[in-house]
């Protein structure tokens, strides 16, 4: 069966006319009062919401409890922990969280409001994209294996160049999850940004190991240099956040969204080796994106980074958040790319 493209799910997660009209969103109440939770199950349960203005962390509250009530979540046990190494119920949820985000966000949040996720909202009208099926395309790499990619690239490029890293555990992220839940994250990205993005499909655990699976950064992030980019930043999501760390070294900057910089410590020793994640005191100019209500990655200690660390906080779990939520955590690293200079 064929993998769903990006540009199929974007489409399918319209819910707003074109051009989308501005829309004014409501303030946010304070957050000592009091918010009765609209819950499914009550019997004063209100489809789309209530007149009432919510704070961001009550609008959570409401998200999660409709998304936990109606869509139990599969297990995501990688298969060295003893899940069943199957990783197609677990992307299957995560390929639809963002049409389930928007349909839930429309119920308990109110159906005026702008529920457009970002790949629909800014990553539309990308100016191109291109497979590179090979990242052998360069003679001189050495140990060339086939690296799946995509290439986004703006419709007012930069120059500026970055690499892109799913999550996924390290097990599973790939197929209709990468191309329906991140893909189109990385497609706004790029064009609010003005940045080119090679989005990196990496091999997996456990059929791969950790120096393969860095191997395969290593190739993606030599094809980017030799399109003599202006600057080359990492971003990755969860696992791939630990997996941009592992990588960075000599880049101009660093993207880590909601990293689980932990799941590298947890991975089983032959298929970790002797990889540990550098100290954030070594990491390039970093972005680093926290979830205040993740379940999943501990919040990094970067205390002794001083400046070269930017934190960034938003009510979002591991995986799910506000539209509007989502649509600022993607305005800001397109607001970080724009802002990346070549390091000396």
């Amino acid at each position: 069966m064929s993998t769903p493209d990006y540009r199929a799910g974007q489409d399918r997660m319209r819910h707003i006319p074109e051009p989308a009209p501005d829309v004014e969103e409501l303030p946010a109440g304070p957050s000592n009062t009091a918010y009765p939770l609209n819950d499914q199950g009550n019997e004063d349960f209100n489809v789309g919401g209530v007149e009432r203005t919510l704070p961001p962390e009550e609008q959570l509250e409401q998200l999660v409890s409709y998304m936990d009530a109606t869509y139990p979540v599969p297990d995501f046990t990688p298969p060295w922990k003893g899940g069943s190494g199957d990783p197609g119920d677990a992307d299957r949820y995560v390929a639809n969280l963002p049409d389930r985000i928007t349909h839930a966000a429309m119920l308990m949040l109110g159906s005026g409001l702008d529920h457009t996720m970002p790949g629909v909202a800014y990553g539309m009208n990308i100016g191109t994209t291109r497979e590179l099926p090979a990242l052998s395309d360069l003679p001189d790499l050495p140990g060339q294996v086939d690296i799946p990619a995509r290439i986004f690239v703006p419709t007012a490029p930069t120059g500026q160049w970055a690499v892109s890293l799913h999550s996924g555990g390290w097990w599973r992220g790939s197929g209709q999850a990468l191309e329906l839940q991140w893909r189109p994250e990385v497609a706004a990205a790029a064009e609010l940004s003005g940045t080119t993005i090679l989005d990196l499909d990496h091999p997996l655990a456990p059929e791969a190991n950790l120096d393969e699976i860095v191997d395969s950064v290593h190739k993606a992030l030599a094809y980017v240099r030799a399109q003599e980019p202006t600057s080359v930043t990492l971003w990755g999501y969860s696992s791939g956040g630990a997996l941009a760390a592992l990588a960075a070294a000599g880049l101009d900057a660093l993207v880590l969204t909601f990293p689980d910089l932990d799941s590298v410590a947890n991975l089983p020793a032959d298929l970790r080796g002797q990889h540990t994640v550098p100290s954030p005191t070594e990491w390039p100019t970093t972005l680093l994106q926290i979830a205040l209500k993740d379940e999943i990655a501990a919040r990094p200690d970067v205390s002794g980074a001083g400046d070269t660390v930017q934190v960034a906080e938003y009510h979002s779990t591991h995986r799910i958040a506000t539209p509007a939520e989502n649509r600022r955590r993607v305005r800001d690293v397109a607001e970080f790319l724009k802002g990346v200079e070549k390091r000396n």
